[in-house]
């Protein structure tokens, strides 16, 4: 399925826009484009074409970020989110998704306005929570594909710093993405329009990237959380609404 120039004109500048958030955040792509991808181009297509961006972002800006991150202590976590996705894919084949996507929405929506509001109780026993925040995230993203919120908000509510924050972020997603992209392949759904799409969006994803890249270093901690916490409601949101069939 081809689209118009208009169209794709549409889809080349979400990717940017998104690219900005991604470089800055670490995260927040897939919470951009899938609404005007999934329209433009339909499910079976938009979401593999999202995860081989996020995969291919991810790797220059791990990258860029490697100085801050801090792979042994996050390993408990990538380890935990990679295990639990075929959970999640299970579970995907059992339950009533909509009536899960309207609970953890809310649920997200409510932890990230609290941390808004200044409520923070750090984690002593973290490997414990870096573990649990792990399964829970594997298993949104093999159910509902939304995996980041638990992860985010639990670096979030130990106060890591935003440069290290964001790149242990770009680390889990890294591997979280590079275990995903197979099942994608197993399940034929990268086909030469989906590579040729991912393609085409790649220059506009790159330029996006480096732009918040440039910026991170201008924004203020205080600031930079609250613009996480900012999308991370936006993602609580649209997943409600996903779950009550509004969007």
């Amino acid at each position: 399925m081809d689209i118009s120039g208009l169209h794709l004109f549409y889809g080349i500048a979400t990717v940017f826009a998104a690219g900005i958030v991604k470089g800055l955040t670490g995260f927040g792509f897939s919470l951009l484009t899938v609404p005007i991808l999934v329209v433009l181009l339909g499910p079976r297509k938009a979401v593999p074409i999202i995860i081989i961006l996020n995969a291919a972002s991810n790797v220059p800006l791990y990258i860029h970020s490697r100085r801050w991150s801090s792979l042994g202590r996050i390993r408990p976590l990538i380890a935990a989110g990679i295990i639990s996705i075929p959970v999640g894919t299970y579970l995907l084949l059992v339950l009533d998704t909509a009536a899960l996507k309207l609970i953890a929405g809310v649920a997200i929506c409510l932890f990230a306005l609290a941390f808004l509001l200044g409520f923070r109780r750090e984690i002593k026993r973290e490997k414990r929570g870096l573990i649990g925040a792990g399964l829970v995230s594997g298993i949104l993203n093999g159910l509902i594909s939304t995996g980041g919120p638990p992860v985010i908000l639990f670096l979030t509510n130990q106060g890591m710093p935003k440069q290290r924050f964001r790149a242990n972020l770009i680390a889990y997603f890294l591997f979280l993405n590079a275990a995903t992209l197979p099942m994608h392949f197993a399940g034929g759904l990268i086909s030469l329009e989906v590579v040729k799409y991912a393609v085409i969006f790649i220059p506009a994803l790159a330029a996006g990237a480096l732009v918040g890249t440039r910026l991170i270093g201008y924004v203020p901690e205080a600031a930079f959380r609250k613009t996480v916490l900012a999308v991370v409601m936006t993602a609580g949101l649209m997943l409600a609404l996903a779950g009550l069939g509004v969007v």
